[in-house]
């Protein structure tokens, strides 16, 4: 596999701001075969700083164990010398792309030039799973165990996985186990999968009457307001559906949650639906707007 080199990245953030990293982990891979990683914890960003109870429960950094480490200036030039010209893959790196470019912007630095590759999507076209997160394809792939939100240990987790689907697939090259898609699409197949498409009302996925009556989607009426960056917005709404929410386009008196990919400072102008939902809330509907990061934790609940 000698065209299989690449550096896989993972981090974790304090809060639901993308430029609040407070870890990375980073893997470099030289024809088919891990040869260096590092992680680094980073005390977030001033303004970005606060660590939110949702995002310790799942990774467990604190702000005390930050607290005298540098921050993105003092991460930023040693991480993209570690990277050097390597293209970047990672499991939804959708998520890894948008802090570098958050922090960037938070810096005043410009976003880089560089190749992502997704080893989620990769997943999803090789594999057939009820569940496609780094654990569950780990464990479909037979990867060694790993410590699922260390930040070290994820990036290697999807090293391994872009190393093992291309050994699987006999390609040689990152262009040949990640093909450029086809230029257009065709009349009359939308991508519902392309970013910020909208599919029609007859479109969206039916609630599952089978699914678990005590999850705390079940019975909720979503709307996404804009793109997540963890997976597309039609992914979600399939994945909410399918815990047995109905989803809907636009905030009515029927809606009970919207799911906005980033609130508050530095997250730029509010949507319509956004404040369609806050008028609501304030004459006493019972709906709330919730960030990507606690739908995802929603939607992780069995």
């Amino acid at each position: 596999m000698s065209g299989i080199s690449f550096t896989a990245i993972d981090f974790e953030t304090a809060n639901n701001y993308r430029a609040s990293a407070c870890a990375v982990g980073l893997t470099k891979v030289k024809a088919g075969k891990v040869v260096a990683q590092t992680a680094w914890l980073m005390k977030p960003l001033p303004g970005y700083d606060d660590f939110a109870p949702v995002n310790v429960g799942i990774h467990g950094i604190t702000a005390a164990q930050v607290r005298g480490m540098p921050d993105w200036r003092g991460i930023y030039q040693p991480m993209m010398e570690f990277i050097g010209a390597d293209a970047l893959v990672g499991h939804n790196v959708s998520f890894e792309r948008s802090v570098i470019s958050k922090a960037n912007e938070a810096c005043g630095l410009p976003m880089p030039p560089l190749d992502f590759h997704c080893t989620l999507t990769l997943a999803r076209k090789h594999l057939e799973l009820p569940h496609y997160t780094l654990s569950d394809v780990v464990g479909a792939l037979d990867l060694p165990a790993f410590n699922h939100h260390d930040a070290g240990d994820d990036a290697r987790a999807s090293a391994l996985i872009a190393i093992e689907l291309a050994r699987r697939s006999g390609v040689d090259t990152l262009e040949a186990l990640w093909p450029a898609p086809p230029a257009k699409k065709g009349a009359g197949q939308p991508n519902y999968y392309a970013s910020g498409y909208t599919r029609r009302l007859a479109d969206l996925p039916p609630a599952n009457p089978a699914a678990n009556p005590y999850g705390p989607l079940f019975g909720q009426t979503i709307v996404f307001s804009g793109d997540l960056a963890a997976l597309p917005r039609a992914d979600a709404q399939d994945a909410a559906a399918a815990k047995g929410a109905v989803i809907a386009n636009s905030t009515t008196k029927k809606v009970t949650m919207v799911v906005c990919a980033e609130l508050g400072l530095g997250a730029g102008p509010v949507s319509g639906k956004v404040k369609r939902a806050y008028e609501l809330a304030a004459g006493g509907q019972n709906i709330q707007v919730i960030g990507e990061t606690a739908f995802l934790r929603l939607l992780a609940f069995q």
